[in-house]
């Protein structure tokens, strides 16, 4: 899932000895020291996207399983915290309890069913609270600044229109401080309390991640980082670099195997990474850009390989699809009055993508003319996948039925219950084989496919867990993601190089 994404398999403190204080592989994001130090509280998610909060003592110890479904916690005073709830999967509010759980309130929880706020952070005098969240597509908002009391969603602060990941605050409470990505890279902005205008601090290729306020108020701390992401191709003889500039990610193969379509973006910072798309054929390895004049958010490639649809937001920043031919033959054309996300081409030209209505987002089909638009399911869907090479199935992630817990399941398009699917699943070209990822990013598994089968033979009940894609013919665990090709020679796979340091900057 885009977004708020654990990616530490061990915490440690550092201290002259740098001792580690975890060893397990669970995920891991968000550490807080308690008030009086003496323990660090941090978060975790498991492969059904279900968020818990430990704590482990700062000098060592066994690490303890404190609070379900709480993420990003905080202590506001050794009575006291702030914490991230999921409501229903995959609404998340802040909320505020004693320590020993009891006297729960709402302080924030977002209007739309399908928003998240992840992060707060209490102001000095504990009247306002800053939080990061996202909308019902996942997509970071600017931060905002609501009342502690929980009288009214309060209002947005930072540069308008950009994503907002990370906050802080001066000792004094006169400055707010958060990490936002306008103008398309993380950089830190500052913004006086209540009515200040956001300026500008950080700036250049680098990006800043995280922001600690030094208790003279007088220097933040931030991780500085130069990460870039480039697009390999793998084949009988070599390997191949395929990007030359940039930041190279959704990479795709077309169905006869002969190009690798994959956008370059100027920066690897929030969700969504909107950027050009490319085309490079695969005997050459020669690229070409596709949509210069384009910033695509998300793609799909025909069956037939002829064309492209995208998701190209406009001026007013609403998401439109859009077609283009893959040899350029024609200039891209919009869907007529169509808006909407994630767009996937099915079975007879038909084109799936989500789009909001009330408070929730659903699957919807339409011919490419933009005729006859209508709704898949009537269940909301968060996020939705891949199309299965026959037609016969649409990947989405969603509540599974009768639970709290969400997962990527299998949807027939021609009706009927869904299938678990244990992950979000990736189909080489011709269908001879599938990558399955698991919804966390944690574990990643190619499964060989017989001829005229979407998916290898699977229990009844589905894929549920990662012993049970372990467990389909032939499945064989790898490193790290790749895009599978033509044949089990002809893959893609990036190489990402990441260069970041804790740097001191001084505030004027």
């Amino acid at each position: 899932m885009p977004g708020l994404t654990p990616v530490a398999a061990t915490l440690q403190f550092q201290d002259p000895t740098g001792t580690a204080l975890t060893n397990d592989a669970l995920p891991k994001m968000s550490p807080s020291f308690s008030p009086d130090g003496t323990r660090i509280a941090y978060t975790t998610i498991d492969p059904q996207f279900g968020w818990s909060t430990w704590t482990v003592p700062v000098l060592g110890g066994t690490p303890q399983l404190t609070w379900k479904n709480a993420s990003g916690l905080v202590w506001t005073d050794s009575e006291r915290l702030l914490f991230s709830e999921m409501k229903e999967n995959p609404h998340m509010g802040i909320v505020a309890a004693a320590a020993t759980g009891a006297d729960r309130r709402d302080i924030y929880v977002p209007a739309h069913v399908q928003g998240m706020a992840h992060l707060a952070y209490p102001s000095p005098d504990r009247q306002s609270v800053l939080l990061v969240e996202m909308d019902q597509n996942h997509v970071w908002t600017p931060c905002r600044v609501v009342p502690m009391s929980g009288a009214s969603p309060g209002r947005l602060v930072g540069p308008p229109g950009a994503g907002c990941t990370f906050g802080a605050w001066s000792p004094d409470g006169r400055w707010i401080y958060v990490t936002s990505n306008a103008g398309g890279t993380n950089h830190i902005w500052r913004q006086r309390f209540p009515d200040g205008q956001p300026e500008q601090l950080t700036s250049g290729p680098t990006e800043e991640e995280g922001i600690a306020v030094a208790a003279d108020g007088r220097s933040i701390v931030t991780a500085v980082a130069l990460r870039s992401k480039s697009l390999w191709l793998h084949d009988e003889t070599d390997e191949h670099s395929v990007s030359l500039e940039g930041s190279a990610v959704d990479a795709r193969f077309t169905p006869d195997g002969k190009k690798l379509v994959y956008k370059v973006v100027s920066s690897l910072g929030s969700y969504p990474l909107p950027g050009e798309l490319h085309v490079a054929d695969v005997a050459t390895q020669r690229s070409e850009t596709l949509s210069q004049a384009f910033k695509t958010i998300d793609y799909d490639i025909s069956p037939d390989g002829q064309r492209i649809v995208m998701e190209v937001a406009d001026r007013d920043g609403a998401s439109r699809l859009w077609l283009a031919r893959v040899d350029r033959a024609l200039p891209p054309q919009p869907i007529a009055s169509v808006e909407g996300h994630q767009p996937r081409f099915g079975p007879d030209g038909d084109i799936f993508f989500r789009r909001g209505e009330g408070t929730a987002t659903y699957v919807y089909r339409v011919r490419p003319d933009g005729a006859n638009p209508r709704k898949f399911i009537d269940q909301p869907m968060p996020l939705l996948g891949e199309v299965s090479p026959d037609g016969r199935f649409v990947l989405g992630w969603t509540t599974l039925p009768g639970s709290d817990s969400s997962a990527v399941q299998f949807f027939p398009t021609d009706g009927g219950a869904p299938i678990a699917s244990g992950g979000w699943w990736n189909w080489s070209p011709g269908a001879r084989s599938a990558s399955v990822t698991s919804a966390d990013g944690t574990w990643s598994y190619i499964v060989p496919l017989q001829p005229g089968e979407p998916f290898s033979r699977m229990p009844a009940q589905g894929l549920r867990s990662e012993s049970d894609v372990s467990q389909l013919p032939g499945a064989r665990k790898v490193s790290a993601p790749i895009v599978p090709g033509p044949s089990s020679d002809v893959y893609a796979f990036y190489r990402t190089t990441t260069q970041r340091n804790l740097y001191r900057i001084p505030i004027r």
